[in-house]
Protein backbone atom coordinates (compact mmCIF):
# COMPACT_ATOMS: atom_id res chain seq x y z
CA UNK A 1 0.00 0.00 0.00
CA UNK A 2 1.60 3.26 -1.14
CA UNK A 3 1.81 6.47 0.88
CA UNK A 4 -0.11 8.22 -1.92
CA UNK A 5 -2.96 5.69 -1.63
CA UNK A 6 -3.13 6.11 2.15
CA UNK A 7 -3.11 9.90 1.77
CA UNK A 8 -5.95 9.75 -0.76
CA UNK A 9 -8.00 7.48 1.52
CA UNK A 10 -7.53 9.94 4.41
CA UNK A 11 -8.75 12.79 2.20
CA UNK A 12 -11.80 10.76 1.17
CA UNK A 13 -12.50 10.02 4.83
CA UNK A 14 -12.39 13.69 5.73
CA UNK A 15 -14.68 14.58 2.81
CA UNK A 16 -17.17 11.86 3.78
CA UNK A 17 -17.37 13.02 7.39
CA UNK A 18 -17.71 16.64 6.30
CA UNK A 19 -20.54 15.69 3.93
CA UNK A 20 -22.47 13.67 6.52
CA UNK A 21 -22.10 16.25 9.27
CA UNK A 22 -22.93 19.12 6.90
CA UNK A 23 -26.19 17.43 5.83
CA UNK A 24 -27.15 16.82 9.46
CA UNK A 25 -26.29 20.42 10.34
CA UNK A 26 -28.63 21.76 7.64
CA UNK A 27 -31.61 19.87 9.01
CA UNK A 28 -30.94 19.66 12.74
CA UNK A 29 -28.40 22.35 13.64
CA UNK A 30 -24.69 22.46 14.34
CA UNK A 31 -24.62 21.02 17.87
CA UNK A 32 -26.58 17.94 16.80
CA UNK A 33 -24.22 17.57 13.86
CA UNK A 34 -21.29 17.38 16.26
CA UNK A 35 -23.12 14.71 18.25
CA UNK A 36 -23.69 12.64 15.09
CA UNK A 37 -20.02 13.07 14.24
CA UNK A 38 -19.03 11.71 17.63
CA UNK A 39 -21.16 8.63 17.03
CA UNK A 40 -19.69 8.07 13.55
CA UNK A 41 -16.14 8.19 14.91
CA UNK A 42 -16.84 6.57 18.27
CA UNK A 43 -15.45 9.74 19.76
CA UNK A 44 -17.99 11.03 22.26
CA UNK A 45 -16.37 12.59 25.34
CA UNK A 46 -16.75 10.52 28.50
CA UNK A 47 -19.25 12.50 30.55
CA UNK A 48 -18.65 10.19 33.52
CA UNK A 49 -14.88 10.64 33.53
CA UNK A 50 -13.00 13.10 35.72
CA UNK A 51 -12.34 16.39 33.93
CA UNK A 52 -8.63 17.11 33.79
CA UNK A 53 -7.05 20.44 32.87
CA UNK A 54 -4.49 20.15 30.08
CA UNK A 55 -2.14 22.81 28.71
CA UNK A 56 -1.63 22.64 24.94
CA UNK A 57 0.90 24.59 22.90
CA UNK A 58 0.23 25.28 19.21
CA UNK A 59 3.62 25.85 17.54
CA UNK A 60 4.28 28.24 14.70
CA UNK A 61 3.50 26.76 11.28
CA UNK A 62 1.37 23.90 12.66
CA UNK A 63 -1.25 22.56 10.24
CA UNK A 64 -4.70 21.41 11.33
CA UNK A 65 -3.46 17.83 11.21
CA UNK A 66 -0.42 18.73 13.35
CA UNK A 67 -2.69 20.37 15.92
CA UNK A 68 -5.08 17.41 15.87
CA UNK A 69 -2.19 15.03 16.56
CA UNK A 70 -1.12 17.16 19.54
CA UNK A 71 -4.68 17.12 20.88
CA UNK A 72 -4.91 13.34 20.36
CA UNK A 73 -1.62 12.80 22.19
CA UNK A 74 -2.96 14.88 25.09
CA UNK A 75 -6.11 12.69 25.06
CA UNK A 76 -8.35 15.70 24.39
CA UNK A 77 -9.84 14.23 21.21
CA UNK A 78 -10.44 10.68 20.06
CA UNK A 79 -9.81 11.05 16.32
CA UNK A 80 -7.39 13.16 14.28
CA UNK A 81 -9.51 12.51 11.19
CA UNK A 82 -12.72 13.73 12.82
CA UNK A 83 -11.09 16.91 14.16
CA UNK A 84 -9.73 17.70 10.68
CA UNK A 85 -13.17 17.17 9.17
CA UNK A 86 -14.87 19.43 11.72
CA UNK A 87 -12.23 22.11 11.22
CA UNK A 88 -12.68 22.02 7.46
CA UNK A 89 -16.47 22.16 7.71
CA UNK A 90 -16.26 25.15 10.07
CA UNK A 91 -13.77 26.92 7.82
CA UNK A 92 -11.14 27.00 10.57
CA UNK A 93 -8.19 25.55 8.65
CA UNK A 94 -5.28 27.99 8.77
CA UNK A 95 -6.97 30.18 11.40
CA UNK A 96 -5.78 28.53 14.61
CA UNK A 97 -3.49 30.82 16.61
CA UNK A 98 0.01 30.12 17.88
CA UNK A 99 0.24 30.00 21.67
CA UNK A 100 -0.43 28.02 24.81
CA UNK A 101 -4.01 27.19 25.78
CA UNK A 102 -5.59 25.87 28.96
CA UNK A 103 -8.07 23.20 27.81
CA UNK A 104 -9.77 20.33 29.61
CA UNK A 105 -10.94 16.80 28.88
CA UNK A 106 -14.58 17.84 29.20
CA UNK A 107 -14.44 20.02 26.07
CA UNK A 108 -15.76 18.79 22.73
CA UNK A 109 -14.17 19.51 19.35
CA UNK A 110 -16.22 22.64 18.77
CA UNK A 111 -15.22 24.13 22.12
CA UNK A 112 -11.58 23.25 21.56
CA UNK A 113 -11.57 24.86 18.11
CA UNK A 114 -13.18 28.02 19.47
CA UNK A 115 -10.47 28.23 22.11
CA UNK A 116 -7.71 27.74 19.53
CA UNK A 117 -9.07 30.60 17.41
CA UNK A 118 -8.16 33.09 20.16
CA UNK A 119 -4.65 34.26 20.99
CA UNK A 120 -3.07 31.72 23.33
CA UNK A 121 -1.65 32.77 26.64
CA UNK A 122 2.09 33.45 26.47
CA UNK A 123 3.50 31.71 29.54
CA UNK A 124 7.18 31.77 30.40
CA UNK A 125 8.89 28.39 30.23
CA UNK A 126 11.99 27.25 32.14
CA UNK A 127 14.23 24.29 31.32
CA UNK A 128 16.16 22.01 33.67
CA UNK A 129 18.20 18.84 33.33
CA UNK A 130 18.35 16.02 35.87
CA UNK A 131 21.36 13.72 35.36
CA UNK A 132 21.13 9.95 35.72
CA UNK A 133 21.89 8.78 39.24
CA UNK A 134 20.66 11.83 41.12
CA UNK A 135 18.83 11.19 44.38
CA UNK A 136 15.55 12.96 45.09
CA UNK A 137 17.36 15.20 47.55
CA UNK A 138 19.84 16.21 44.85
CA UNK A 139 16.98 16.91 42.45
CA UNK A 140 15.24 19.09 45.03
CA UNK A 141 18.43 21.06 45.71
CA UNK A 142 19.16 21.51 42.00
CA UNK A 143 15.68 22.83 41.28
CA UNK A 144 15.97 25.17 44.27
CA UNK A 145 19.37 26.50 43.21
CA UNK A 146 18.04 27.18 39.70
CA UNK A 147 15.09 29.11 41.11
CA UNK A 148 12.49 26.68 39.77
CA UNK A 149 10.90 25.45 43.00
CA UNK A 150 11.67 25.51 46.72
CA UNK A 151 13.45 22.34 47.86
CA UNK A 152 11.32 22.07 51.00
CA UNK A 153 8.09 22.29 49.00
CA UNK A 154 9.46 19.68 46.61
CA UNK A 155 10.26 17.22 49.40
CA UNK A 156 6.88 17.85 51.04
CA UNK A 157 5.08 17.12 47.76
CA UNK A 158 7.08 13.90 47.36
CA UNK A 159 5.70 12.64 50.65
CA UNK A 160 2.19 14.05 50.58
CA UNK A 161 0.85 13.93 47.01
CA UNK A 162 -0.90 10.90 45.52
CA UNK A 163 0.16 10.67 41.87
CA UNK A 164 -1.82 7.54 40.99
CA UNK A 165 0.55 5.65 38.66
CA UNK A 166 0.35 1.86 38.79
CA UNK A 167 4.06 1.44 39.54
CA UNK A 168 3.64 3.61 42.66
CA UNK A 169 0.87 1.46 44.15
CA UNK A 170 3.24 -1.48 44.61
CA UNK A 171 6.05 0.49 46.29
CA UNK A 172 6.47 -0.61 49.94
CA UNK A 173 6.10 1.97 52.68
CA UNK A 174 9.45 3.61 53.29
CA UNK A 175 11.07 6.99 53.66
CA UNK A 176 10.90 8.87 50.33
CA UNK A 177 8.80 6.28 48.46
CA UNK A 178 9.37 7.85 45.03
CA UNK A 179 13.16 7.43 45.13
CA UNK A 180 14.08 5.79 41.82
CA UNK A 181 11.03 6.96 39.88
CA UNK A 182 11.76 10.60 39.02
CA UNK A 183 13.11 9.90 35.58
CA UNK A 184 16.34 11.75 34.68
CA UNK A 185 15.95 13.87 31.55
CA UNK A 186 15.76 17.45 30.29
CA UNK A 187 12.40 19.05 31.00
CA UNK A 188 10.58 22.24 30.12
CA UNK A 189 7.95 23.48 32.57
CA UNK A 190 6.03 26.70 33.07
CA UNK A 191 7.82 29.12 35.37
CA UNK A 192 4.87 29.03 37.77
CA UNK A 193 4.81 25.20 37.91
CA UNK A 194 4.32 23.80 41.40
CA UNK A 195 6.45 21.09 42.99
CA UNK A 196 3.62 18.62 42.40
CA UNK A 197 3.46 19.64 38.71
CA UNK A 198 7.17 18.93 38.25
CA UNK A 199 7.06 15.62 40.09
CA UNK A 200 4.05 14.55 38.04
CA UNK A 201 5.86 15.35 34.78
CA UNK A 202 8.90 13.30 35.83
CA UNK A 203 6.74 10.37 36.92
CA UNK A 204 4.89 10.53 33.61
CA UNK A 205 8.24 10.25 31.82
CA UNK A 206 9.10 7.17 33.90
CA UNK A 207 5.71 5.71 32.99
CA UNK A 208 6.45 6.34 29.30
CA UNK A 209 9.92 4.76 29.46
CA UNK A 210 8.96 1.74 31.58
CA UNK A 211 6.85 0.09 28.91
CA UNK A 212 4.66 -2.98 29.20
CA UNK A 213 7.49 -5.22 27.98
CA UNK A 214 9.48 -4.25 31.08
CA UNK A 215 6.63 -5.23 33.42
CA UNK A 216 6.46 -8.60 31.68
CA UNK A 217 10.22 -9.07 31.93
CA UNK A 218 10.22 -8.21 35.65
CA UNK A 219 7.61 -10.93 36.21
CA UNK A 220 9.75 -13.41 34.25
CA UNK A 221 12.67 -12.61 36.56
CA UNK A 222 10.47 -13.11 39.62
CA UNK A 223 10.96 -9.49 40.66
CA UNK A 224 8.73 -6.55 41.44
CA UNK A 225 9.16 -3.31 39.53
CA UNK A 226 10.58 -1.78 42.70
CA UNK A 227 13.24 -4.50 42.93
CA UNK A 228 14.17 -3.94 39.28
CA UNK A 229 14.53 -0.20 39.87
CA UNK A 230 16.57 -0.89 43.01
CA UNK A 231 19.01 -3.01 40.98
CA UNK A 232 19.05 -0.39 38.22
CA UNK A 233 19.87 2.35 40.74
CA UNK A 234 22.87 0.38 42.03
CA UNK A 235 24.08 -0.15 38.46
CA UNK A 236 23.66 3.58 37.80
CA UNK A 237 25.85 4.51 40.76
CA UNK A 238 28.47 1.79 40.30
CA UNK A 239 29.04 2.00 36.55
CA UNK A 240 30.66 4.70 34.46
CA UNK A 241 31.42 2.66 31.32
CA UNK A 242 28.19 1.92 29.43
CA UNK A 243 29.34 -1.48 28.17
CA UNK A 244 29.79 -2.66 31.76
CA UNK A 245 26.20 -2.08 32.88
CA UNK A 246 24.88 -5.53 31.96
CA UNK A 247 28.06 -7.17 33.29
CA UNK A 248 27.61 -5.53 36.70
CA UNK A 249 23.93 -6.52 36.58
CA UNK A 250 25.07 -10.11 36.08
CA UNK A 251 27.30 -9.88 39.16
CA UNK A 252 24.36 -8.64 41.24
CA UNK A 253 22.13 -11.50 40.09
CA UNK A 254 24.89 -14.08 40.61
CA UNK A 255 25.35 -12.94 44.21
CA UNK A 256 21.62 -12.86 44.87
CA UNK A 257 21.28 -16.40 43.50
CA UNK A 258 23.73 -17.79 46.10
CA UNK A 259 22.63 -15.53 49.01
CA UNK A 260 25.96 -13.72 48.94
CA UNK A 261 26.02 -10.17 50.25
CA UNK A 262 26.09 -7.66 47.40
CA UNK A 263 28.71 -5.46 49.16
CA UNK A 264 28.13 -2.51 46.86
CA UNK A 265 29.88 0.68 48.01
CA UNK A 266 27.16 2.83 46.50
CA UNK A 267 24.61 1.46 48.96
CA UNK A 268 26.83 2.37 51.91
CA UNK A 269 27.28 5.90 50.63
CA UNK A 270 23.50 6.27 50.37
CA UNK A 271 23.07 4.88 53.89
CA UNK A 272 25.45 7.38 55.52
CA UNK A 273 23.90 10.27 57.44
CA UNK A 274 26.20 12.62 55.56
CA UNK A 275 26.57 11.00 52.12
CA UNK A 276 29.98 11.25 50.51
CA UNK A 277 30.68 12.12 46.91
CA UNK A 278 31.10 8.67 45.38
CA UNK A 279 33.66 9.96 42.90
CA UNK A 280 35.80 11.97 45.32
CA UNK A 281 35.80 10.36 48.78
CA UNK A 282 37.01 6.92 49.76
CA UNK A 283 34.90 4.85 52.09
CA UNK A 284 36.32 4.01 55.51
CA UNK A 285 36.01 0.58 57.11
CA UNK A 286 33.86 2.23 59.79
CA UNK A 287 31.45 3.34 57.06
CA UNK A 288 30.88 -0.28 56.08
CA UNK A 289 29.46 -0.92 59.56
CA UNK A 290 26.69 1.68 59.16
CA UNK A 291 23.53 0.00 60.39
CA UNK A 292 21.01 0.64 57.64
CA UNK A 293 18.64 -1.52 55.56
CA UNK A 294 20.37 0.06 52.56
CA UNK A 295 23.83 -1.20 53.59
CA UNK A 296 24.55 -4.29 51.49
CA UNK A 297 27.78 -4.90 53.42
CA UNK A 298 25.69 -5.63 56.53
CA UNK A 299 22.58 -7.24 55.08
CA UNK A 300 22.09 -9.96 52.49
CA UNK A 301 19.85 -9.30 49.51
CA UNK A 302 18.71 -6.06 47.94
CA UNK A 303 18.44 -2.81 49.87
CA UNK A 304 14.91 -1.80 50.89
CA UNK A 305 14.59 0.46 47.87
CA UNK A 306 16.39 2.36 45.11
CA UNK A 307 19.39 4.49 46.06
CA UNK A 308 19.07 6.89 43.12
CA UNK A 309 16.99 7.63 40.04
CA UNK A 310 18.40 5.50 37.19
CA UNK A 311 18.30 6.16 33.46
CA UNK A 312 16.90 3.76 30.89
CA UNK A 313 20.26 2.13 30.10
CA UNK A 314 20.59 0.96 33.70
CA UNK A 315 16.95 -0.16 33.80
CA UNK A 316 17.50 -2.24 30.67
CA UNK A 317 20.67 -3.73 32.21
CA UNK A 318 18.72 -4.68 35.33
CA UNK A 319 16.08 -6.38 33.21
CA UNK A 320 18.46 -8.09 30.79
CA UNK A 321 21.66 -8.90 32.73
CA UNK A 322 24.67 -10.50 31.08
CA UNK A 323 25.02 -14.20 31.82
CA UNK A 324 28.46 -15.07 33.23
CA UNK A 325 30.08 -16.47 36.39
CA UNK A 326 31.62 -13.28 37.77
CA UNK A 327 31.09 -12.56 41.45
CA UNK A 328 33.51 -9.66 41.88
CA UNK A 329 34.51 -6.44 40.19
CA UNK A 330 36.99 -3.75 41.15
CA UNK A 331 37.89 -0.35 39.74
CA UNK A 332 41.15 -0.49 37.76
CA UNK A 333 41.13 2.90 36.02
CA UNK A 334 39.99 6.03 37.86
CA UNK A 335 39.94 8.16 34.73
CA UNK A 336 37.74 5.90 32.61
CA UNK A 337 35.87 4.17 35.43
CA UNK A 338 36.78 0.78 33.99
CA UNK A 339 36.44 -2.32 36.19
CA UNK A 340 38.07 -5.74 36.20
CA UNK A 341 35.72 -8.68 36.76
CA UNK A 342 36.64 -11.92 38.52
CA UNK A 343 35.07 -15.24 39.44
CA UNK A 344 37.26 -15.82 42.50
CA UNK A 345 38.18 -13.84 45.61
CA UNK A 346 41.89 -14.48 44.96
CA UNK A 347 41.65 -12.91 41.51
CA UNK A 348 39.65 -10.03 42.93
CA UNK A 349 42.21 -9.32 45.67
CA UNK A 350 45.06 -9.47 43.17
CA UNK A 351 43.30 -6.86 41.02
CA UNK A 352 42.71 -4.68 44.10
CA UNK A 353 46.38 -4.83 45.07
CA UNK A 354 47.43 -3.94 41.53
CA UNK A 355 45.07 -0.96 41.60
CA UNK A 356 46.49 0.24 44.95
CA UNK A 357 50.03 0.14 43.55
CA UNK A 358 49.05 2.20 40.52
CA UNK A 359 46.97 4.78 42.42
Amino acid sequence: MTKKYVSNMKKLGVKFIVLVVAIVAIFFGGRYAYKIGYEIMGNSPDSNGAIVNVDVTVPKGASTEDIAKILKEKELIGSVLYFRAMSRMAGNDGKFQVGTYSLNTGMDEEEIMNALLTNGEKREVVKFTIPEGYTIEQIANKLDSEGIVDSGEFMDAIGEEDFGYKFIKDIPDRNIRLQGYLFPNTYEVYKDATAADIISIMLKEFDRVFKEEYYTRATELGLTVDQVITIASIIEKEVKVDTERKTVAGVIYNRLDIDMKLEMCSTVIFALDKPKDFNKNKLLYADLETDSPYNTYMYTGLPVGPIANPGEASIIAALYPEEHEYLFFVLVNEETGEHQFNTSLDGHNAAKNQYKQEY
